[in-house]
C-alpha cells in the first residue's frame, strides 16, 4: 500500500486542477519560500479529516478556498482527492485503488466520499485506524510537529505511541462502548423507575382481585338473607312500640303530683340554709382573726429565741478569733528568721556564680578565635580541592573539542575538492538547458488560447452538476437523519403516553382517586393542571415538592367523598385543594426590597386553567424563581429570608434561611410529560412533511444531474486531447525553466559555501592552537594545588588537637555553672514564698481583730430586740381570749338551725324515694322506647349503607318463603370479614397491569444483557488493549535507542513509561544523551537536538509498524550539514519499506530523493507544480 496520486482544485494557492503523481522510493518538493509548497502537505492533512482551520495556518474554512487574484476570480469551492494503492488489500475495503476526496464550499458546507460515494469522517477514521495513517497519526510530520512530539503535554505525546503501538482502533471502540453503557444504563434506569413500581403492584393486585371475586359472589347471598331479616325485626319493633307508650303516660301523670309537694318542702330548707350560712360566715371571720393573733405571738416567741441563739454564737466567735490571732503571731516571729537565713545564704551563692561566669567567658573568648583559624584553613583545603576538579573538567573539554575540530578540518577539505567539481559541470549544463526552453515555450502559447475557451464552459457545468450531486447527497441525509429521528421520537412519544395513561409517578392513593370516574368533583392532580417552559420546570417541580401529588376538588364535600372512599379501601392517604375555599396568597412585588435580580415569582412561570388561579398563588404565589444559589443566598439575605427562593437547578432557599438542596434522583417527568408529548408529536408531524418535500426536491434534481452529464461529455471529449498535449509541453517547459533557475541557484550556493570553508578553515586552524596553550597551562595550575593541598592538611590536624582539649575544659565549667544557678534560683524562690506568707499573716491578725470588736457590737444590740418582742407577745395573749368567747356564742346558734333542717331533710328522703322508684319506672320505659327506636334505625340505616335500600323499598324485595339461618348468616360475614378490604376495581387493573409488568420485565432483562455483553467488551478491549501496547512500545523504545545513535552518531536515547501500573493512560518521558554530553532535560537540548531527537522517535515507530507513506514538511530544517547528510541516508534506508515525500528546501534532503516535484509561482498568489525523475536524470541528481 501507498500514497498513489494526490489531486487539488481550490486548494489554497492551487485554483485549478493540479495532479501530483507519487512514486515509491523518496519524493522531495521543493520551490522557494512563499511557492505554495507546505499547501501540498496541508492538503492531504485536510482531506484525511483534519477538522483545526488554524492547523491548516488559517482562521475559517473560507481560507483553505482559492481566495482569488486580480487576474483570477476566487473559487466557490475546494477540492482535494488523495488515491492510495491497496493492491496488498491493507485497507479493509475490497478495492484495489481507494480514493478519500472532501469537498467545501464557501457557505460552510461540506462533505466526504469514498471512492465517489458520500460517507462520513467517522468511516474514513475507522478505514484508516491503526494503519499510521490519519491527521493525528506519524504518517504527517510538519513544521511544528517536532515540537509536538517533544511536547510538555502528555496527551500529546501519547496519542503518537498510541497510534504507533496500534491501539487507537481499541481505544476508539472502548469509548464508543463507554457511551453506549452510559445510555444504556440511563435507559435500564428509567424502565426501573417503572418497573418496580409496577413490580410492587402487581402482587397485591393479583390477590385483590381474587378477593373481590370471592367477595361479589358472598355479598349477593347476604344480600338476599339480611334484607328480609331487617324487614321482620322493624315490623316486631312497631309492634312493642305501640304498647310501651301507653304505659308511659300513666307514669309521668304521678310522678307530676310528687314533684308539687317536694317542692314546698325544699323552700324551707333553703330558708335555714341561709341563716346558718350568715353564722358560718361569722364564725370563719373570727377564726381568721384568732389565727392572725396566734401566729403573731408565736412569731415573737421563735424571734426571741433565734436571739438568744445568736448572742450565744457571737460570743463562741469571739473567743475562737483571740485563739486565731495568737497563732498568727508566733507564725509571723518564726518566719521573719527563716527569711534572714536565706537572704544571706542567696548573696554567697551569688558571688560564687559571678566568678565561674568569668572564668568561662575568658577561656571561650580565648577558644574563639581558634576556631576561627581552624574554619579558615577547612575553607582553604575545599577551594583548592574544587579548583582540582575545575581543572580537570576544563582539562576534559578542551580534549573533546581537540577532537571535533580536527574531523571538521577533515570535512572542509574534501567538501571544498567537491565543491570545485560541481561548479564546472553546472556551467556546462546551463548553456544546454537555455537554448531548450527557447523552442518549446513557443509551441505551448499556440495552444493555450483554444483551450481556455473550451476550459471555461466545462468548468462552467461541472461546478453546475457538483451544486446538483451535492443538493441530492445533502437530501438524502436529510431524509436518512429524519428517518432515525421518527423512530427516536415515536419509541419515546410511546413511553410518554404510557405513563401519562397510567398515572405513573403518582402514590397509589392519587393514582386511585383519578382513575376512579364514580367520585365527582375531582379536577385532577396539581402536577397535571399546571404546565411551564423547559428552561423552568426542575425550579417548579422544586418548589412544588409534595404539592405535585396534590388532588384539586370543586369543594370540600367532593374532597371529603373521596377521604371515605379512600378510607374504606385502606388506599393511603392523600391531599385535596378544594377550590371553593383556597385562596390566593401572592407576594405584592412592591414589598419586595432586594437589589438582586430575580426571574419571576413562580406563579407567573406556569400555565393554568383560569379557575385554578387561587390554588396556584396560594401554592406558588409567595415563591421567587432566581437563576443560580449565589444570587438566591444574596436575595434571602437581602429580605431578610421572608420568601421562599427556589433556583433553576432545583436548590431551595426556605422562608428562615434553611437550604435544600444536591442532586435528584431521575424523576417520572410528571410535570413535563404533556409538553414532551406535544413537542415529540409536532415533531413528528413536521418530519413527514419535510421528508414530502425532500423527495419531490430529490426527483428534480436526478433530472437535472443527468441532463448535465451529457452536456459535460460532449464538452470533455473535445478538450481531452487539447489538455494532454498543453500538459506534456508545460510539464518539459516547466522542467527545463526550473532545472535552469535551480542550476543558477546552485552555482551561487556553491560558491557561497566554498568561501564559508575557506574561512572556517582559517578559524578552525587558530582555534586548535589556543586550545592546546590551555591545556598547558591548566596542567601546571593543577599540580601547584596538588602541592598547597599536602601543606595546609599537615597544620590542619595540629591545630584540631588543641581546640578539642579546650572545648572539654569549656564543657566542665558551663556544667558547673548550670548547677550553682540553679541552687541560686531555688533559695531565690524560697525567699519570695516566705516574704509572701509573711504579709498574708499581718493581713489574717487586723481581721481578727476587726471580727472582735463588730461581734462585741452585735451582742448588744441582740438583747434589745429580745426585750421589745416579750412586751408585744403580753399584750396579744389578752386579745385572744375576748375573742375565744365570742366564737363558742356563734357555734350554738348555728347547732340549733342544723337541728330543724336534719327534721325537714327526714320528710324530704321519703318523698325521694318514692319519686325514685316511679322515675326508676319512667327510666326503664324510655330506655326500652329508645333501644327499640334505636334498633329500628340501625335496621333502617344498615339497609341504606350495606345495599342503598329505603325501609319502602327493602319491602318489595321481601320474600317470606326465605328461612333465616343465623348460623349462615354468621358464616357469610365472617367469611367476608376474612377477605380484609376489597378492591373491586383490582380485577380490570390487574388485567392492565400485567401486560404492562411483561413488557417493563422484558425489555429491563435485554438492557440489563446488553449492559453485561458491553462491560464484557470492555474489559476484553482493556486487556488487548495494554498487551499490545506493552509489546509494541517495548519494540519501539529499542528501535528508538538503535535509531538515536545511527542519526548521532552516538550517545543514548531511552523511551520510560512513567506509571507502570497504568500504562494505557501513563505519560511517555523521552530521555537523551548526545555524544559526549550528560543526560539532559529534553527542554535544555538545542533546536537541532530536539528536531533529530523527534525525528529519531519518528523513525523508530516506523521500523516497529511501517507506514504506508510518510510526509515529511521540513522537519530537518533546525539541523546542521553534517546532520542532514545523516538523515538523507537513513531516510533511503527506510524508504525501501517506506514511501516518503520530503517538503524541504535542504540538499542533503534533495541528493537523498528518487523523485522532485518544484513548485513555483509563475503569477500571485497561484502555484505551479513541475515534475522531474531522477532515475531519468541521473546527471541532473549529481548537479543538485
Amino acid at each position: 500500500m501507498h500514497l498513489k496520486r494526490l489531486e487539488l482544485k481550490g486548494f489554497k494557492s492551487f485554483p485549478t486542477k493540479t495532479e501530483i503523481n507519487f512514486n515509491e522510493g523518496i519524493t522531495a518538493i521543493v520551490g522557494p519560500n512563499g511557492s505554495g509548497k507546505s499547501n501540498i502537505s496541508d492538503a492531504v492533512r485536510w482531506v484525511l479529516g483534519e477538522q483545526s482551520i488554524k492547523s491548516l495556518r488559517g482562521d475559517k474554512l473560507e481560507d483553505v478556498i482559492f481566495a482569488g487574484t486580480i487576474d483570477k476570480k476566487p473559487m466557490n469551492y475546494c477540492e482535494v482527492a488523495l488515491t492510495i494503492d491497496n493492491s496488498d488489500e491493507k485497507l479493509n475495503i475490497d478495492f484495489s485503488e481507494v480514493t478519500i476526496k472532501r469537498r467545501a464550499y464557501r457557505n460552510g458546507e461540506s462533505g466526504f466520499f469514498l471512492n465517489d460515494k458520500a460517507c462520513r469522517l467517522k468511516d474514513i477514521k475507522e478505514l484508516l485506524l491503526d494503519t499510521g495513517i490519519g491527521k493525528d497519526g506519524y504518517s504527517i510530520i510538519e513544521q511544528g510537529k517536532v515540537d509536538e512530539i517533544l511536547s510538555n503535554n502528555p496527551a500529546n505525546r501519547r496519542k503518537v505511541f498510541d497510534e504507533a503501538c496500534g491501539i487507537s482502533k481499541y481505544r476508539y471502540k472502548k469509548q464508543e462502548a463507554e457511551k453506549n453503557l452510559k445510555n444504556t444504563k440511563e435507559n435500564l434506569e428509567r424502565i426501573e423507575d417503572v418497573y418496580i413500581e409496577i413490580e410492587n403492584r402487581i402482587k397485591p393486585l393479583f390477590s385483590q382481585q381474587k378477593k373481590a371475586l370471592r367477595y361479589l359472589e358472598l355479598r349477593e347471598n347476604l344480600k338476599k338473607l339480611e334484607v328480609n331479616n331487617y324487614i321482620r325485626e322493624i315490623k316486631k319493633i312497631d309492634n312493642e312500640l305501640s304498647e310501651i307508650t301507653k304505659q308511659k303516660t300513666i307514669l309521668a301523670k304521678e310522678l307530676n303530683e310528687k314533684e308539687v309537694l317536694r317542692e314546698k318542702m325544699d323552700k324551707n330548707v333553703e330558708l335555714a340554709n341561709e341563716e346558718i350560712e350568715k353564722l358560718e360566715e361569722n364564725i370563719s371571720k373570727l377564726n381568721e382573726y384568732i389565727d392572725s393573733i396566734k401566729d403573731v405571738i408565736n412569731q415573737n416567741d421563735s424571734q426571741i429565741s433565734l436571739i438568744n441563739e445568736r448572742i450565744n454564737n457571737s460570743k463562741s466567735n469571739i473567743e475562737n478569733n483571740k485563739k486565731t490571732l495568737g497563732d498568727f503571731e508566733l507564725k509571723l516571729k518564726e518566719d521573719n528568721e527563716k527569711l534572714v537565713e536565706l537572704q544571706n545564704k542567696r548573696k554567697v551563692d551569688e558571688e560564687a556564680i559571678s566568678v565561674l561566669k568569668k572564668e568561662i567567658s575568658d577561656i571561650e573568648q580565648k577558644n574563639s578565635q581558634k576556631e576561627q583559624n581552624l574554619n579558615n584553613l577547612t575553607k582553604n583545603l575545599e577551594d583548592l580541592k574544587d579548583n582540582i576538579i575545575t581543572y580537570l573538567n576544563e582539562k576534559k573539554d578542551l580534549s573533546n573539542s581537540l577532537s571535533m575540530l580536527g574531523a571538521n578540518i577533515e570535512n572542509i577539505n574534501s567538501r571544498s575538492e567537491v565543491i570545485d567539481n560541481n561548479i564546472s559541470d553546472i556551467n556546462t549544463s546551463l548553456e544546454q538547458k537555455k537554448s531548450i526552453y527557447k523552442e518549446k515555450e513557443e509551441k505551448v502559447n499556440e495552444i493555450k488560447v483554444e483551450l481556455n475557451k473550451q476550459n471555461t464552459t466545462l468548468n462552467n457545468l461541472r461546478e453546475e452538476l457538483q451544486n446538483y450531486k451535492n443538493e441530492n447527497r445533502n437530501i438524502d441525509i436529510k431524509i436518512q437523519n429524519n428517518n432515525y429521528s421518527q423512530k427516536e421520537y415515536s419509541s419515546k412519544l410511546q413511553i410518554y403516553k404510557d405513563m401519562e395513561k397510567h398515572n405513573e409517578g403518582f402514590n397509589r392513593g392519587v393514582k386511585e382517586v383519578l382513575k376512579n370516574k364514580n367520585l365527582s368533583g375531582i379536577c385532577g392532580a396539581l402536577g397535571q393542571v399546571i404546565t411551564t417552559k423547559a428552561e423552568y420546570e426542575k425550579a417548579i417541580e422544586a418548589a412544588l415538592g409534595a404539592y405535585m401529588q396534590n388532588i384539586i376538588t370543586t369543594d370540600q364535600f367532593a374532597a371529603k367523598n373521596a377521604i371515605s372512599y379512600l378510607k374504606k379501601n385502606n388506599m393511603g392517604r392523600v391531599t385535596f385543594l378544594p377550590m371553593n375555599v383556597i385562596k390566593s396568597k401572592r407576594i405584592n412585588e412592591n414589598t419586595i426590597n432586594s437589589k438582586t435580580p430575580y426571574i419571576k415569582i413562580a406563579s407567573d412561570l406556569v400555565e393554568f386553567d383560569e379557575q385554578y388561579r387561587d390554588i396556584i398563588e396560594n401554592i406558588l404565589g409567595r415563591t421567587i424563581v432566581i437563576d443560580n444559589i449565589d444570587n438566591g443566598i444574596k436575595f434571602a439575605n437581602e429580605t431578610n429570608h421572608k420568601f421562599k427562593v427556589v433556583t433553576l437547578d432545583g436548590d431551595i432557599l426556605n422562608p428562615g434561611g434553611s437550604l435544600t438542596g444536591g442532586s435528584l434522583k431521575t424523576s417520572t417527568n410528571i410535570l413535563s410529560r404533556k409538553r414532551l408529548i406535544s413537542d415529540f408529536e409536532e415533531k413528528i408531524q413536521n418530519i413527514k412533511v419535510e421528508n414530502e418535500e425532500n423527495l419531490k426536491n430529490k426527483q428534480i434534481i436526478i433530472e437535472s444531474i443527468s441532463k448535465t452529464r451529457q452536456s459535460i461529455d460532449t464538452y470533455e471529449s473535445d478538450i481531452n486531447a487539447l489538455e494532454k498535449d498543453i500538459v506534456k509541453q508545460n510539464t518539459k517547459l516547466t522542467s527545463i525553466n526550473y532545472e535552469i533557475d535551480s542550476l543558477k541557484q546552485n552555482i551561487e550556493k556553491l560558491q557561497k559555501e566554498k568561501n564559508g570553508l575557506s574561512s572556517n578553515l582559517d578559524y578552525t586552524s587558530n582555534k586548535i592552537e589556543s586550545i592546546e596553550q590551555n591545556i598547558k597551562e591548566i596542567e601546571l595550575k593543577e599540580a601547584q594545588n596538588k602541592k598547597k593541598i599536602e601543606e595546609l592538611s599537615k597544620i590542619q590536624e595540629t591545630h584540631n588537637d588543641d581546640f578539642d582539649k579546650e572545648k572539654k575544659q569549656i564543657e566542665s565549667l558551663k556544667l558547673d555553672f548550670v548547677q550553682k544557678s540553679e541552687i541560686f534560683k531555688s533559695t531565690e524562690a524560697e525567699i519570695n514564698r516566705i516574704k509572701t506568707e509573711i504579709d498574708d499573716t499581718n493581713k489574717k491578725i487586723i481581721d481578727n481583730k476587726n471580727n472582735i470588736e463588730r461581734l462585741e457590737k452585735e451582742i448588744a444590740n441582740l438583747k434589745n430586740q429580745s426585750q421589745i418582742q416579750m412586751s408585744e407577745s403580753e399584750n396579744l395573749n389578752k386579745e385572744l381570749s375576748k375573742k375565744n368567747k365570742e366564737m363558742d356564742n356563734a357555734q350554738q346558734a348555728k347547732n340549733k338551725f342544723k337541728e330543724n333542717i336534719n327534721d325537714l331533710n327526714k320528710q324530704l328522703k321519703a318523698f325521694e324515694r318514692q319519686s325514685m322508684e316511679l322515675r326508676q319506672s319512667e327510666f326503664k320505659i324510655e330506655s326500652k322506647l329508645e333501644r327499640l327506636s334505636s334498633n329500628k334505625e340501625s335496621y333502617t340505616t344498615r339497609l341504606f349503607e350495606d345495599y342503598d335500600l329505603s325501609y319502602v323499598k327493602a319491602l318489595e324485595l321481601k320474600d317470606d318463603s326465605i328461612e333465616i339461618n343465623k348460623k349462615i348468616l354468621e358464616s357469610i360475614k365472617r367469611e367476608i370479614a376474612s377477605l380484609g378490604n376489597i378492591n373491586i376495581d383490582s380485577i380490570k387493573e390487574y388485567k392492565e397491569t400485567k401486560e404492562r409488568y411483561d413488557f417493563y420485565s422484558e425489555q429491563k432483562t435485554d438492557l440489563e444483557e446488553s449492559i453485561s455483553a458491553i462491560e464484557k467488551i470492555i474489559e476484553e478491549l482493556e486487556v488487548n488493549m495494554k498487551v499490545q501496547f506493552k509489546e509494541q512500545f517495548t519494540q519501539v523504545n529499542e528501535n528508538f535507542k538503535y535509531v538515536y545513535k545511527r542519526l548521532f552518531g552516538g550517545g543514548e536515547g531511552e523511551l520510560t513509561i512513567l506509571d507502570e501500573d497504568n500504562i494505557l493512560e501513563s505519560d511517555i518521558q523521552i530521555t537523551a544523551k548526545p555524544p559526549g554530553k550528560k543526560m539532559k532535560n529534553l527542554n535544555l537540548l538545542s533546536g537541532g537536538e530536539k528536531a533529530l531527537t523527534a525525528i529519531s522517535i519518528l523513525f523508530a515507530i516506523i521500523l516497529a509498524k511501517p507506514t504506508p507513506f510518510c510526509i515529511l514538511d521540513e522537519i530537518e530544517a533546525p539541523l546542521d550539514d553534517a546532520n542532514i547528510f545523516r538523515f538523507g541516508e537513513y531516510l533511503k534506508e527506510l524508504s525501501e519499506d517506506t514511501q516518503f515525500i520530503a517538503v524541504t528546501h535542504r540538499r542533503g534532503t534533495m541528493e537523498a530523493a528518487d523523485y522532485i516535484y518544484g513548485v513555483t509561482m509563475e503569477k500571485k498568489a497561484i502555484s505551479k507544480v513541475i515534475g522531474l525523475d531522477l532515475h531519468e536524470a541521473h546527471k541532473m541528481t549529481d548537479i543538485i
